[in-house]
């Protein structure tokens, strides 16, 4: 058998470029399935920063400093360009085809197609010049092919002018899941299809998988530390702790920290495993935080749940158990040692469980 999978194409997240590696490695190494390729359809993403500083635009920009953008092409281009090809690097365990119009053989070279995971059915990150709309709900292949796994919408209504395309399309799908039951629940009230929510591909890799391909950063010196990733300033919370431990506070969105922020993939990953605390606004730094078995909070500032974005870290915070585990407004409703002796017990357990219920609904919808 031979699967194609449509996700994101992006280089400048550790999340994304993840959950692709762990899908494919989940269906070629447990499922047992022949082939797995991804296709990267996206030529504005790639391994350089979507800014032209060759182009006139450019150039006019930075005469008249439009959005402080002489500072920008000074201090920030050249990080941000070897951010995304430190990341890019990891895009090369991943089999990947680059296909920039998408071919139309496609639907006979494969048996299968899986969109997903990741915020594919999220319309604000679809660009029409590239028909990322069409070709994340996969219309370029048989509608007997067209299989959703894990996937994410992140907004709590589908705009008025979308709503029709969405209706269709869901409906052409041969087998749907999601990654957030505030997915499922919109898919339910467009089309009446009960669908069901199951973990994003990363937890369908155990914690000693994850560890293997774990590198430790060259400037890593064995301090203790706090891993900090969202933008803004830490909350007092996380000041608080640090500065009673001893421990460094590390933000991976720190610019002027360069060799943290050029981290690669494999680095991201032993930060979370090695952290005393991690606390994220990140969907996937919170995904291996628990798998790590690391102590976190998630970074929220905004009431919990309110904004629908949060939908998708809420989901994973019922799943496991850790809905006490937010900081609001740079507040928190548990003390310092409760932060920091997090029980993961059960987390094996549920993870366990939830491999089986993912991997039920994969056989089912391929067919094996």
């Amino acid at each position: 058998m031979k699967i194609l999978i449509i996700t994101i194409n992006d280089n400048n997240n550790y999340g994304n470029r993840l959950q692709n590696y762990a899908l494919q490695k989940y269906l070629f190494s447990k499922l047992k399935i022949e082939k797995v390729d991804t296709i990267w359809y996206d030529p504005k993403y790639t391994y350089i920063s979507p800014i032209n500083i060759f182009s006139l635009k450019t150039w006019l920009k930075y005469i008249i400093n439009w959005k402080n953008q002489r500072n920008y092409l000074k201090k920030e281009y050249l990080k941000d360009n070897i951010r995304m090809y430190n990341i890019g690097k990891f895009t090369k365990k991943i089999n990947t085809k680059l296909d920039f119009k998408i071919k139309d053989n496609l639907d006979k070279e494969y048996d299968y197609f899986i969109t997903g995971s990741d915020q594919v059915w999220n319309p604000n990150f679809w660009s029409k010049k590239y028909n990322h709309a069409n070709i994340r709900f996969l219309k370029f292949v048989s509608k007997e092919k067209r299989i959703a796994y894990a996937a994410s919408i992140a907004i709590s209504e589908i705009p008025k002018n979308k709503e029709q395309f969405f209706k269709d399309s869901l409906n052409e799908m041969k087998s749907i899941s999601m990654r957030e039951k505030a997915g499922a629940d919109l898919v339910k009230k467009l089309t009446g299809r009960k669908v069901p929510v199951v973990v994003d591909p990363t937890i369908l890799l155990t914690k000693e998988e994850w560890q293997k391909i774990e590198m430790v950063p060259e400037w890593y010196n064995g301090k203790k530390y706090i891993l900090t990733y969202f933008l803004g300033n830490p909350s007092s919370v996380i000041k608080n702790i640090a500065k009673k431990n001893n421990w460094e506070i590390y933000n991976l969105m720190d610019k002027n920290n360069f060799e943290l922020y050029t981290s690669r993939v494999e680095e991201f990953i032993y930060l979370i495993n090695h952290a005393q605390l991690v606390a994220t606004d990140s969907f996937h730094a919170s995904v291996f935080s628990i798998l790590m078995n690391t102590p976190f909070l998630v970074v929220n500032r905004q009431e919990i749940g309110v904004a629908n974005m949060t939908s998708r870290i809420d989901t994973l915070m019922e799943l496991f158990g850790y809905q006490d585990r937010y900081i609001v407004n740079g507040k928190c409703n548990l003390s310092d040692e409760e932060i920091l002796d997090m029980d993961f017990s059960n987390v094996k357990i549920i993870q366990e469980e939830e491999i089986e219920r993912s991997k039920n609904f994969l056989k089912e919808a391929m067919e094996i």
